[in-house]
């Protein structure tokens, strides 16, 4: 819109009050007001306000007894009346103040005074009470939240931004702490009354290397508080927050993180109109501000460790829960372990179980059922042993203890495990049936392992020789032209999804996750593997899924690959399955762990999983 037609827009909306515009002008004024009596410890509001005129040269009196925490906030209010043919107009200029006492008494508020038309305007003096606080708000005292004129209006455009009306602070839970013991970050941003801040977006994420990180999610719409510091009131609201687990020892330097802030401020060299269509008259000025760098002492766990620690660092609690009521020869049970409690729980390993010599069983499957709150993380770990009895009998089932290491107490805790009786009934199954089930189970974990089979047979017409008219030399004729139209097909369309470059990366995302695998594998058993392992089983899911589901690799993160296999009507035993292995491979690379067991049990889990998704989709 041209200034031009704004100017029309503008002299229309004035020309609406009224066709006939007489005005009535009202009477020149310029008063002080405040409360008559105040608390100590409380901040109370101060207005000298001009009406019905435009001046000059405010001088304020000095406030003897107070302590000014804000001002002069300026503000304008003007009205236009119409009534019987007859317009009126008024206006004011407010000019604000913040103030606080501190001790008990009869105090004065002197004079101020304005210049207008050429003239000097004073108000009266004032006498303000103040009396001895008791910790509750006298009424009209206190300044509300929903005030217009406590929260002072925009600063002018091109004032000051200092560090010290505009700044960050990080609070740490604890300063010096255990190895894996949790830390709680919590990032601040600090906002003198007077500083319109409008928004405050993260430039840099927290460099936190050597930690184990999670970041808590915040409410959309957090309501500042309003606190005293460095002589003035501020707006303080917490912008991040994240949990860390120390991950190595010793004195650890979190540099500061950067953040981008929009304060408005209010442009006085643009005229009424142009204001009117642009929100007022205010302006966005961006400030760069970085919180400091924080110093945390982390404390090596005592030793010796105990051999079987399961590298938990918290409080817990341990039970076991036999999930197959009645166990049966050659039949599938499960045996569950819960650890719950608060602590580092999602880096604690599987419990040893020693199972019989007869009993076939397998790698533990983990399921995380917990939660990160502002206390930590909390909730339940469950490891579910899967295993085959081969014979009848009576047996029993003896966990290794489970070893924690507390951080409150500064010593180990070893938690025994009750045994677990088992009376092993005979199943309907075979032996030779049982060891079926059994390597179907180990083909579903890792179907990428080949089994090579052949079958022979003798076949004989008995016919004798084939004629060329008889029913075999036709049938073999009819099966000859079928198997040339399916090669010829198949080659067609093989060659056509060549073409199809997406299409082709499809079509081909489980056979290349699958020689991957492989390959990984094959290094394992040579004892060739190198140190980035989780990265390359990570990279390999993430390939297959890219390829398989034509997601963008750039943008791809776990959260928006599993919202796209739900999509998918993926079931959500898989869903979850995948997310631990996920989150297992980002753990790892924090807390490597070299037991060459466990990478193949999480090759295995990966082969699994994209096993089962190929097939579903």
């Amino acid at each position: 819109m041209t200034k031009f037609l704004r100017y029309i827009l503008f002299t229309l909306t004035i020309l609406c009050a009224g066709f006939h515009f007489t005005e009535v002008l009202a009477q020149v004024s310029f008063v002080a007001q405040a409360p008559k009596t105040v608390t100590t410890g409380l901040p109370f509001k101060v207005k000298f306000v001009l009406s019905n005129a435009e001046g000059t040269d405010f001088s304020c009196p000095a406030f003897n007894g107070f302590e000014k925490l804000v001002g002069p906030s300026e503000s304008h209010f003007s009205s236009y009346q119409y009534i019987n043919g007859k317009s009126s107009k008024s206006s004011n200029t407010t000019y604000t103040f913040v103030l606080q006492a501190d001790k008990k008494g009869t105090f004065n508020i002197p004079v101020a005074s304005i210049r207008v038309n050429g003239k000097t305007l004073r108000t009266k003096p004032l006498s303000i009470n103040v009396q001895e606080g008791n910790g509750k708000a006298s009424t009209g005292n206190q300044p509300q939240e929903d005030d217009e004129d406590y929260y002072v209006k925009p600063q002018n455009a091109g004032s000051a931004i200092t560090q010290r009306d505009l700044y960050f602070t990080v609070d740490a839970t604890k300063h010096r702490v255990y190895e894996q013991e949790p830390i709680m970050l919590t990032y601040n941003v600090h906002a003198k009354v007077g500083v319109a801040l409008a928004n405050v977006m993260l430039k840099q994420k927290p460099d936190l290397k050597g930690f184990w990180t999670q970041e808590i999610e915040l409410p959309r719409n957090l309501s500042p508080n309003t606190e005293r510091q460095n002589n003035g009131l501020y707006r303080v609201a917490t912008n991040l927050k994240y949990i860390v687990f120390p991950q190595q020892t010793g004195k650890i330097t979190i540099p500061g993180i950067s953040f981008e802030c929009d304060v408005l401020q209010r442009d006085t060299k643009m005229d009424a109109i142009d204001a009117f269509f642009n929100g007022g008259g205010n302006i966005n000025v961006k400030v760069l501000r970085k919180s400091p760098d924080l110093n945390i002492e982390v404390l090596p766990l005592p030793t010796p460790r105990p051999a079987n620690f399961s590298g938990g660092v918290g409080n817990f609690k341990i039970k076991s829960q036999l999930i197959t009521p009645i166990p049966r020869t050659n039949d599938v049970a499960t045996l569950r372990l819960t650890v719950s409690g608060k602590g580092n729980m999602k880096l604690i390993k599987a419990p040893e179980m020693p199972f019989p010599k007869d009993f076939e069983h397998f790698e533990p499957k983990t399921t995380d059922n917990t939660k990160v709150n502002a206390d930590g993380i909390s909730g339940e770990m469950y490891f579910d042993y899967t295993f085959v009895p081969r014979n009848i009998g009576q047996y029993t089932l003896k966990p290794q203890d489970f070893v924690f290491f507390n951080p409150e107490t500064g010593r180990y805790v070893t938690l025994s495990v009750p045994a677990i009786p088992l009376d092993i009934k005979k199943g309907t199954r075979s032996a030779h049936e049982g060891n079926y089930d059994a390597k179907s189970r180990e083909m579903e974990i890792s179907p990428y392992r080949h089994v090579a089979s052949s079958t022979h047979s003798n076949g004989t017409f008995s016919g004798g020789m084939l004629w060329i008219g008889s029913i075999s030399n036709v049938l073999l004729y009819i099966f000859i032209i079928v198997a040339g139209l399916f090669v010829l097909t198949f080659a067609n369309k093989r060659a056509s999804l060549r073409a199809d470059i997406a299409g082709w990366r499809t079509s081909q995302a489980q056979k290349n996750a699958m020689k991957a695998l492989r390959t990984i594998e094959k290094k394992i058993t040579e004892g060739k593997e190198d140190n980035n392992f989780y990265g390359q089983l990570s990279n390999i899911l993430r390939n297959y899924f890219t390829d398989k589901l034509r997601l963008n690799a750039a943008t791809l993160t776990s959260q928006s690959l599993l919202d796209a296999l739900e999509q998918k009507e993926i079931p959500n035993d898989i869903l979850q399955q995948l997310k631990t292995l996920l989150e297992t491979c980002d753990y790892a690379r924090f807390a490597p762990d070299a037991e060459k067991s466990k990478k193949q049990a999480h090759l295995h889990s990966a082969s699994d999983i994209i096993t089962r998704i190929d097939t579903k989709l």
